[in-house]
């Protein structure tokens, strides 16, 4: 069996030493106890360090995993230091497209919180030995 799209690009995000939290439902499935208690998602939420060259690595790592990047509806290709500092200062969603996936959107805030607060809580799973670091449940 081949790794999901979302696993992939998981797995690159470690590769390429991005700090990152996984948020929303994806997040939450994670601390399911049983298959019941997982919630359906279209997408995977991921909040990036806002920083420039985390947001170039991250979106550099969607683009290996085979996903096609757009953000505000336009495509994105080759995200470079101008570039990411631009979709920083407008805390746009790059937002990854994959035939085969679950669709991947790089935030680069989520309030109430600060990037600093969801990852003081975040919390590590595996899943098809991709480390995902997850926020704490009680703050998804």
């Amino acid at each position: 069996m081949t790794r999901p799209p979302h696993l992939t690009f998981l797995a690159e995000l470690a590769k390429a030493r991005v700090d990152y939290v996984v948020i929303g439902l994806m997040g939450l499935n994670h601390y399911a106890a049983t298959a019941g208690d997982v919630f359906h998602t279209e997408d995977v939420d991921v909040l990036i360090s806002p920083q420039p060259s985390h947001l170039r690595r991250a979106c550099a790592a969607l683009a290996k995993a085979g996903y096609a990047l757009q953000s505000n509806g336009e495509p994105v290709v080759g995200v470079d230091a101008l570039l990411a500092r631009r979709i920083l200062e407008h805390r746009a969603v790059v937002r990854g497209s994959h035939p085969h996936g679950l669709r991947v959107d790089l935030v680069l805030e989520a309030r109430p919180f600060s990037y600093a607060q969801w990852k003081k809580g975040r919390r590590e799973f595996r899943a098809d030995r991709v480390r995902i670091k997850c926020a704490g449940k009680e703050m998804i």
